[in-house]
């Protein structure tokens, strides 16, 4: 009785990126997260990461997919169908790249007009959660699932139901035609601690050949200044790859076998190449807006960042 009772009571959270939830009801979150962020509609396949974008329909890319695991810590405090089931569902971001026409400047002779360039564009974000099915990831909801045929139990629904909610917490910093900048609620496991924090996404297209990036890399309080945490160096992430989501459990953030908001916390930042923090970066990657000028200071610094 009392096992049943933690196993019911633990449904209260979610491991999206090692957050926590408080519980609701069974539902969805609405169709966009944020003006800058959509959630993904159910029944879309995830594409591999070796597409290149002119393949021009919805959702062509993917920016991350990461399969969280019950890795570290007090495991035991988690029986194995809890394991399981956090591990099921897999964290999707994918972004929309398509072409516009952008006017030639007028400095061509008047006999002679250039014809208009064609340049990328980040067309859009979304969010959601991905599960495998055959061969395929498609994206769920725990509203709809069967009509995608998933077979989904009552924990399954739960837990998918409070992951979604959690992808609220998404706060959009800047936005142009080729970047998408946002923040997400972290906690992290360092120096034998759950840390609080911040993850800063950066998605970045280039406009000439359509490549597109990712580089993540914390932010942390620091009295009433938010700063980049100087001991985890910012990381392009690397987009081909399922991330092996590790997740650390600490009991002291149990009370009464029910986990705490502190309870779960990432190993590390996703897979990928890190780059090595500037006094320049440090200072351009911690702020809360940026103008075009700002953001185009930070862009050139992030490409000029040698690897540490």
């Amino acid at each position: 009785m009392i096992r049943t009772a933690i196993l019911t009571a633990w449904l209260v959270y979610a491991t999206t990126w090692a957050g926590a939830v408080g519980a609701q009801t069974e539902g969805t979150t609405s169709t966009t997260l944020h003006p800058q962020v959509t959630l993904i509609s159910p029944g879309t396949v995830v594409p591999s990461g070796t597409a290149d974008g002119r393949h021009l329909a919805r959702w062509n890319r993917r920016v991350l997919v990461a399969k969280p695991r019950i890795a570290s810590g007090d495991t035991s405090a988690l029986p194995e169908f809890i394991r399981q089931t956090v591990s099921k569902f897999h964290l999707t971001i994918l972004a929309t790249v398509d072409t516009q026409t952008v006017a030639s400047p007028d400095t061509a002779p008047a006999s002679a007009a250039a014809p208009p360039k064609v340049r990328f564009r980040l067309a859009e974000v979304g969010v959601g959660y991905s599960l495998a099915l055959g061969t395929q990831l498609t994206v769920i909801r725990s509203d709809d699932y069967e009509a995608h045929g998933a077979s989904l139990s009552f924990i399954d629904r739960q837990f998918l139901s409070q992951n979604l909610r959690q992808l609220d917490e998404i706060r959009t910093v800047a936005r142009t035609a080729s970047l998408l900048m946002f923040d997400v609620p972290t906690i992290l496991f360092h120096d034998g601690q759950h840390v609080d924090c911040v993850s800063r996404h950066v998605i970045w297209i280039d406009r000439r050949t359509g490549h597109l990036a990712t580089v993540v890399w914390l932010l942390r309080s620091q009295g009433d200044k938010v700063i980049p945490d100087s001991s985890f160096p910012p990381r392009w992430i690397d987009s081909s790859q399922i991330e092996d989501r590790s997740i650390h459990v600490d009991q002291t953030q149990f009370t009464l076998g029910i986990p705490g908001k502190r309870a779960f916390a990432l190993e590390h930042l996703p897979p990928g190449r890190n780059l090595n923090w500037s006094e320049e970066l440090l200072e351009l990657a911690s702020l809360s807006h940026y103008d075009a000028q700002a953001l185009r200071a930070l862009m050139k610094s992030l490409l000029a960042s040698p690897a540490p």
